[in-house]
């Protein structure tokens, strides 16, 4: 207990001196060096190209292998004009998502940030209050130390979407299905179309309930999905909304053309992590293998959920079983997936350290809790390494399959008599 009461005290003073920091970059210390942050550099200038009638600039020309001058990387540094010159802007998601910063680009650069910082904090509370409320934790204890897992420190420095538009739906989604609201959940996943890194995770706890014979999450994120497709449309046009869709080839191409504008220190995915390390000549051929290994963890996962549902009696149990699996793969398997992303792991860890689980899975959570954070150092200090995040990937992947074992091998709850 004494630990434990020592730990919340160095999360309290490290969440205070956090938002110190952020406040202080923003406003008074070295500003301009902000401007190359992905908020201001993406989200900030989405939101003014729209406000000014220039969604078309939003993507790249179709049959472009980069973001390097496209339009969008034009006005970036029209609008920047601080910016150094090979910072390339890059915007890869839907239309709406510019449209809901189309206000914060009437401010200037900083503040802004600073107010999407803000919400991304609030955020943040909210996700510990409803997972707090599912694990019987403190949401205060939980918020505070919810910091010490550096990839949100990185988020929030960034200004990246993963707590506003990523965790925060996956949580409230989750805490609607564990309070039997299955149609509201789906339809509050959807939303996660807007930071799609956290859609799989989702998507996985819907398909393993689908499975069982539960279709309205299924029923809800469909229709969820469609509306937003169809507000696009309508907001946007045909055009704007194809030209958002054929992006994709662009974002999956810069990884195997070596042209890729995000920074490749920061790349997590395993199979980006592999494909980097090939010749740029063979990663085209090696592409497709690395895809459909991932895809293959997704069906190991699939069995372990689906055994684990079929054998457990207790809904929550299953639910979680099927989140933390979920959350697990997002965190390995995708390729498109940057250190920041790894918040996607919040759910499961929050889970699996609740105080109804055995202290194996807790001691796993908390070691993947370390690792993850203590990673973050090496891959700021050895930028030009790529080994060091696909040693962290493997660590991940090691701990997922250890997991899995574990999970499974759990005595079943007996149903009620």
């Amino acid at each position: 207990m004494k630990l434990y009461r020592a730990g919340i005290f160095l999360a309290t003073a490290f969440t205070v001196a956090v938002l110190i920091f952020l406040v202080d970059k923003n406003l008074f210390s070295q500003s301009e060096q902000f401007q190359e942050s992905d908020f201001i550099m993406t989200f900030y200038i989405a939101g003014r190209l729209v406000g000014e009638g220039r969604a078309g600039e939003l993507y790249p020309d179709v049959g472009a292998k980069s973001f390097v001058n496209s339009p969008f990387d034009k006005a970036t540094h029209e609008f920047l004009p601080k910016l150094p010159k090979q910072s390339a802007g890059a915007y890869m998601y839907i239309p709406l998502v510019a449209g809901f910063f189309t206000p914060f680009g009437w401010l200037d650069p900083n503040v802004a940030l600073l107010l999407w910082q803000i919400i991304s904090v609030l955020a943040l509370l909210w996700c510990c209050q409803l997972l707090g409320s599912i694990t019987e934790t403190k949401t205060s204890e939980m918020f505070f130390l919810a910091f010490l897992f550096l990839p949100i420190f990185l988020t929030l420095w960034a200004g990246q979407l993963g707590l506003a538009f990523g965790l925060l739906p996956l949580c409230l989604g989750f805490s609607l299905l564990v309070n039997h609201r299955p149609l509201a959940a789906g339809m509050v996943w959807s939303l996660l179309l807007l930071k799609p890194q956290y859609f799989l995770a989702a998507a996985f706890v819907t398909l393993v309930l689908v499975l069982g014979r539960r279709y309205r999450p299924f029923i809800g994120m469909s229709l969820g999905v469609v509306g937003l497709l169809l507000a696009t449309l309508l907001l946007f046009g045909p055009e704007l909304t194809l030209h958002w869709l054929r992006s994709h080839e662009v974002s999956d191409a810069m990884y195997w053309s070596g042209q890729q504008t995000v920074p490749s220190h920061l790349i997590t995915g395993l199979p980006a992590n592999l494909m980097i390390l090939f010749p740029l000549e063979q990663r085209a051929a090696v592409k497709w293998p690395l895809y459909f290994g991932a895809t293959m963890l997704w069906g190991v996962g699939f069995y372990y959920a689906i055994r684990i549902a079929k054998r457990e009696a207790d809904y929550l149990r299953t639910l979680a079983a099927a989140m933390i699996i979920g959350s697990c793969l997002c965190a390995i398997t995708l390729p498109h997936l940057l250190y920041y992303d790894l918040c996607v792991l919040i759910p499961a860890g929050a889970l699996l350290m609740a105080r109804s689980q055995d202290s194996d899975r807790r001691r796993m959570a908390i070691f993947c809790w370390i690792v993850v954070s203590a990673f973050l150092v090496p891959m700021l200090a050895f930028s030009s390494s790529k080994m060091i995040p696909l040693i962290l990937e493997i660590i991940l992947a090691l701990l997922f399959f250890a997991l899995l074992w574990r999970l499974s091998s759990h005595p079943a709850t007996p149903a009620p008599r």
